[in-house]
């Protein structure tokens, strides 16, 4: 039952912001109310089973750190809650319970995965089903897009219920492009890192097969490999269509290490290719040239090039965070109170344009340490068990493929954090539950050896 829920809730992201409740100050989704229950539900199971509740969230690789992390946004709020009225003191708690639950569904996942009693080869057949399972989630989520963009691609009569006013940009059911890109960037290096490591150990599309090999084989790595480059072409298309430079920040980074690492022909032809289609899209085209002209007047002093709107309101939107950190420095001004600083009312009040930033605000210098030590903590806790995945004794592909999303999502630390620095996405609950439950799934402990 647990398990199923597992997959519902993730399923449900396809709905996006069609399962959202509109209330004073904020609004309820789906995963506010499904997340709970879910968590309750596991505590039940446990209480029926006559175990421990703290034993078994113990257990969890980064519990502690991740409680730290709730329990400074907690104090942070409760000393900002002073000077709150009844109101504004529970709707800016409202996403402190969202967040909690969020990590807590990473402990429900994590747990869920280590109860498997079968094999150790079947457990990891298990394990790689969920990573097929969130793919086509983000095809799902593509192909949804894709229809936005033919059926809905003027997104202006949104803004008076506080959307962004996009034009000609896919948003599919997030009505946003720049978490919509951040996702699909995730998906995309976690397939990158297994077509790495894969590849390096078989190569499918080598045609030097041992002779006790049947043809059926050879068909099968073909049409596997075909497959997967369909899927990554789709989201490709996907998340440059989004035309989101920081989202394609968070692509580029940890693909160029991982292609320098496994693929470096290949990357060297995805990087020509590239270069040849870019005069063929005078919107990507433009978008990066902004990016650039943009990058080049913040950091120039007598700069002849001026931001592009979206770049000069980030800027904007900084420093006043910036002001607010060094106002508030060590306590912060209290965790998701952002929003009674601001004037505009727009869903994007509750936070600055950075996730460093907004926890340095909201939670001080001691949140925004905790925050990156729960981060630090568990790339150090993957990177241990992508050692396990490679060293294991039973050498399968299973192993191999576990082994390569472990490394794919190890490298696209250093692209979220990148793209951190200008969008809010590792406070968004629509990427972020993918981000914990997939720390769950890969940090998995089997029972069976």
């Amino acid at each position: 039952m647990i398990y199923y829920g597992i997959l519902i809730a993730l399923l449900s992201t396809l709905f996006g912001q069609f399962f959202r409740l509109e209330l004073a100050g904020g609004a309820i989704l789906f995963l506010d109310l499904f997340l709970p229950a879910l968590f309750f539900s596991w505590c039940a199971k446990l209480i029926f089973q006559k175990r421990n509740i703290w034993t078994e969230l113990k257990k969890f690789p980064v519990f502690f750190e991740g409680l730290l992390v709730v329990a400074i946004f907690l104090v942070s709020l409760f000393i900002a809650g002073i000077n709150m009225t009844t109101i504004e003191f529970a709707t800016s708690g409202f996403y402190l319970f969202r967040y909690t639950f969020l990590f807590l569904f990473s402990v429900v996942v994590y747990n869920e995965y280590s109860e498997f009693l079968e094999t150790k080869e079947h457990i990891n057949k298990i394990k790689i089903f969920f990573l097929q399972y969130i793919t086509f989630i983000a095809v799902g989520l593509a192909i949804l897009g894709f229809l936005q963009l033919y059926l809905y691609p003027d997104f202006r009569a949104m803004a008076e219920k506080g959307w962004d006013p996009h034009i000609g940009r896919l948003l599919s059911t997030w009505f946003d492009p720049n978490f919509l890109g951040s996702f699909f960037s995730f998906i995309l290096t976690l397939l990158a890192g297994i077509f790495g490591v894969y590849t390096k150990k078989y190569p499918i599309l080598s045609f030097n097969f041992s002779q006790n090999k049947k043809n059926f084989t050879q068909f099968y790595n073909k049409k596997i490999t075909g497959i997967f480059i369909f899927i990554t072409l789709l989201l490709l298309i996907a998340l440059l269509l989004t035309y989101s430079r920081s989202a394609l920040l968070a692509f580029i980074l940890p693909t160029f290490i991982l292609g320098i690492i496994y693929f470096r022909g290949l990357l060297l032809s995805l990087s020509f290719a590239i270069i040849l289609l870019l005069p063929f899209s005078p919107r990507a085209t433009e978008r990066i040239t902004d990016g650039i002209h943009s990058a080049v007047s913040i950091t120039e002093t007598n700069s002849m090039f001026v931001p592009d709107p979206t770049a000069r309101l980030r800027v904007e939107n900084m420093q006043q965070g910036l002001q607010l950190a060094h106002q508030n420095f060590w306590t912060g001004i209290g965790f998701n109170t952002i929003r009674l600083h601001k004037t505009k009312n727009i869903h994007s009040s509750g936070g600055f344009d950075s996730s460093l930033l907004t926890t340095l605000v909201t939670s001080g210098i001691f949140g925004l340490i905790a925050f990156l030590f729960f981060y630090f903590r568990l790339a150090l806790k993957l990177l241990w068990k992508s050692r396990e995945y490679k060293n294991s004794t039973d050498s399968t592909e299973s192993n191999t493929i576990l082994y390569g999303a472990t490394v794919g999502f190890l490298t696209s630390f250093i692209g979220f954090f990148a793209q951190s620095f200008f969008i809010n996405s590792l406070y968004y609950s629509l990427f972020i539950i993918f981000i914990f439950s997939v720390t769950g799934v890969l940090l998995a402990k089997n029972k069976s050896k």
